[in-house]
């Protein structure tokens, strides 16, 4: 089990420094974006250490069912991290043609 948490621990230093590197290098990652993939990393962390964890208590079951369950919370989260710089307001948005309707 110590090996696994060596690993554990190599492959979350390893996901923030690939996002460091090929995502923030350019500028591209604001701070909402940053937040999201920690939160993303993290997550995926604990799903891969609850699965390891019970696969090791003999239990398959609880390993099946928090693949199911954390797994599909990661891609939820996940995609809500690609998308967050995406999201617009309309209600916030200004339109020219709208505040000035007298056209000469």
């Amino acid at each position: 089990m110590i090996i696994f948490w060596i690993l554990l621990g190599a492959l979350i230093a390893s996901s923030v420094w690939f996002l460091y590197f090929k995502f923030d290098a350019a500028g591209k990652m604001s701070t909402a974006r940053w937040v999201g993939a920690a939160i993303s990393v993290l997550w995926g962390s604990f799903t891969i250490a609850w699965i390891v964890s019970s696969l090791a208590e003999g239990e398959a079951q609880a390993a099946g069912m928090g693949l199911l369950m954390f797994g599909a919370i990661l891609f939820g989260l996940i995609f809500l991290t690609i998308r967050i710089d995406g999201i617009k307001f309309k209600g916030f948005k200004s339109n020219s043609d709208k505040t000035n309707p007298v056209k000469s």
